[in-house]
């Protein structure tokens, strides 16, 4: 997130490996994160991104909704196969749970979790 607010885009694998190697973030090995591994991460991170834009105004956000929102934006799955509701629900424990870590990190995203 930090990466796209100082660039104004989101990054590729390269880019965001670049970048975190300079922030000191290495993976187990004490190296900068593979490109190719960070790649992995870079479609879940669009689609929390979005479903946590949701979780802001409701405790169970529509997954429709966010299915929708998805599409809106260009964000497909591979082969431009259109993010439905039920690919949403497949990440939605993992997204409520990243919600929280991230809440008990930042004071000012607090008041977002009630």
């Amino acid at each position: 997130m930090e990466y796209q607010q100082q660039r104004g885009a989101e990054p590729n694998g390269d880019d965001l490996s670049k970048y975190l190697g300079e922030k000191g973030v290495v993976g187990r090995n004490g190296r900068t994160a593979a490109a190719s591994t960070l790649r992995r991460y870079l479609l879940p991170f669009r689609i929390y991104s979005i479903w946590a834009e949701h979780r802001v105004r409701s405790e169970q956000p529509s997954l429709k909704a966010v299915a929708e929102a998805c599409a809106s934006r260009g964000i497909t799955l591979q082969y431009n196969e259109p993010i439905t509701a039920a690919t949403i629900a497949e990440h939605t424990a993992d997204f409520e749970r990243r919600w929280h870590a991230v809440i008990r990190h930042r004071p000012d995203a607090a008041a977002q979790s009630r």
